[in-house]
């Protein structure tokens, strides 16, 4: 049966405004019905039918409505076009308007030898288009059920339940006659079940009789309608419901003040206002909407910049649902949440993670400045020391003069880390030259085999790269190499298996890559995202500027450093460098 009435559901969505247009009757004792109006007649005799269409019918003219009687079984065309005439003296104006249609019911219902819902919910259509199209207000109609057979209730009675919703959105009036004479008590349970309301004769006068199950429903859905529509607009988050064309049929003040409009201002636009695109994009986003439902978007959570009124970009997170209700087109709720609350209060971290960074900066180049000269002194110290221990000579003189020169040599890399490292933080371009990456590497590795072999890890080297040769500052990725190798050899502390590999590999766009693989416990993907960022460590004493500097060292070289889960269970960290080449 949904297949029968698609059709007629493609033209009967109105806003709640024309659905609660009150319209007259013309039947005496009843008043005004509003759109959507669907009730129904029980008569006993031909004069009971006529009593109640006859005004019901000049009503509807006399209203601007396109009228649509189909006869009885006992009242043909003509009987029923002289009782109209007689209440409407000018109805031949009507009919020269096209406003008034009569046909028997052989000629609406029982077209073929059995009732096909389908082609009579396409009839309705079409009138109803028509009918809208040449300015009338809406569509009056009445259909008689004195034709059906036994066989063919139930299949009557399904579509009455169907089309009762769909009339009840557009602007149609109908009623529906039902002869008391071939009906019985269960059929008549059945019929008020549809309806809103049935005309019985009582006496001399009609009565409107309710149907309290419908009537019931009726209240609670209204009370389901105010609950949700509280909710709705009380909700701090944007929800916008839109039909499958892109255009809004539903948005709450949240939506409307996260964009810089008015509720009104909204409803009946295509979305592609909010989404950059401007008015002239309906059609696109009609496609870009079942696009989106054939990719399975539904359920997740995107984080996208939609446009405000005053062009500037609001970032949201948006999620899509679909509504599956009997409705004429495809419903689809977005529901907004804003996050420029949310991005403005990153930004201020992320300054003040800068300026720790540049007071760090500054403290360094202070320290730098002051450690200089003692450094300067000792190295005078212990090469005096080595010229008095050659004067004097003796057994082990030898080796002292060795220790002397290594200490001078430590204390001279101590003074060249400090020098580059503040030249680094000055923001100065590192003193580049041509070397040998496996020999910073290798140097490297001596600096913190003592370290790694008091820590019980195994280390192997595994430069495997066809050619190494690079342009860069020797010292700072030297003091890179050596971080993250000390960082690697603390991670493998209370680790059952302790080793160390540290590899190359040439790979693709002249680039080579360095690898320093651990066995230890990992990190999770969330520590991986966040392992290079300033001030992040996971270390009972540390500052977590270690690996963001070692970022910015080799992100200066034109590099890249990220971290990856190793082959033994444990962090790789990677970074390339471009070939000298």
């Amino acid at each position: 049966m949904n297949q029968h009435v698609s059709a007629l559901k493609a033209t009967v969505t109105l806003t709640g405004a024309n659905r609660d247009q009150l319209r007259p009757s013309g039947v005496k004792g009843l008043g005004d019905v509003p759109w959507g109006a669907h009730f129904c007649q029980f008569y006993d005799s031909d004069s009971e039918l006529l009593e109640i269409l006859v005004p019901y019918f000049a009503a509807g003219l006399a209203s601007n409505e396109f009228c649509m009687w189909i006869t009885s079984e006992t009242i043909g065309k003509t009987q029923a076009m002289v009782a109209l005439r007689a209440a409407v003296p000018n109805l031949q104006s009507f009919l020269d308007r096209g406003q008034l249609e009569i046909l028997d019911f052989r000629d609406w219902y029982k077209i073929t030898s059995s009732f096909d819902a389908g082609r009579v919910c396409r009839g309705w259509n079409s009138r109803y288009e028509a009918a809208l199209a040449r300015g009338f207000d809406g569509m009056r109609v009445s259909g008689d059920t004195s034709w059906l057979q036994a066989e063919e209730w139930d299949d009557f009675v399904h579509y009455e339940k169907h089309v009762d919703p769909i009339i009840g959105s557009s602007r149609m009036i109908a009623l529906c006659t039902y002869s008391l004479a071939h009906g019985d008590r269960a059929r008549t349970c059945e019929v008020m079940a549809n309806h809103q309301f049935a005309l019985l004769r009582q006496g001399d006068r009609w009565g409107a009789v309710e149907s309290y199950g419908r009537r019931r429903a009726e209240r609670a859905l209204r009370q389901s309608e105010i609950r949700l529509r509280a909710t709705i607009e009380s909700a701090t988050d944007g929800i916008i419901t839109v039909d499958e064309r892109g255009e809004v049929t539903l948005a709450n003040p949240a939506a409307a003040a996260m964009f810089g409009y008015r509720l009104d201002e909204l409803l009946g636009e295509s979305v592609a206002l909010l989404l950059g695109r401007g008015r002239g994009s309906r059609e696109r986003n009609r496609t870009d909407y079942l696009a989106i439902v054939d990719r399975g978007y539904f359920g997740r959570r995107r984080e996208l910049h939609w446009r405000h009124r005053d062009g500037s970009a609001v970032p949201v997170e948006c999620a899509i649902s679909e509504i599956r209700v009997d409705h004429p087109s495809r419903l689809f709720v977005i529901c907004l949440h804003d996050l420029t609350e949310r991005r403005q209060i990153e930004a201020r971290v992320r300054q003040l993670h800068s300026d720790r960074l540049l007071a760090m900066g500054g403290m360094a180049t202070t320290l730098a400045h002051e450690l200089n000269q003692p450094l300067t002194a000792t190295v005078a110290y212990l090469k005096a020391a080595k010229r008095i221990l050659a004067k004097q000579g003796g057994p082990d003189s030898n080796e002292a003069e060795a220790a002397l020169a290594k200490a001078c040599e430590q204390v001279l890399r101590a003074g060249d880390i400090i020098r580059h490292t503040r030249e680094f933080i000055a923001r100065r371009e590192p003193n580049k030259t041509c070397e040998r990456l496996h020999a910073l590497i290798e140097s490297a590795w001596r600096l913190t085999a003592a370290t790694a072999a008091h820590a019980g890890v195994i280390g192997a080297l595994e430069l495997d790269a066809g050619c190494d040769r690079i342009v860069g500052d020797a010292v700072q990725l030297k003091q890179v190499m050596v971080n993250l190798i000390r960082n690697a050899i603390e991670a493998l502390q209370g680790a059952d298996v302790r080793r160390l590999v540290i590899s190359t590999a040439a790979i693709e766009g002249g680039m080579i890559r360095v690898d320093i693989a651990d066995t230890g416990p990992g990190l999770s993907e969330a520590a991986r995202a966040r392992l290079f960022e300033p001030f992040k460590t996971s270390k009972a004493v540390g500052l977590g500027v270690g690996l963001a500097l070692s970022r910015s060292i080799i992100e200066a070289h034109y590099g890249k450093i990220w971290a990856e889960l190793s082959e033994g269970g444990g962090t790789a960290l990677r970074f390339t460098l471009p070939l000298a080449e």
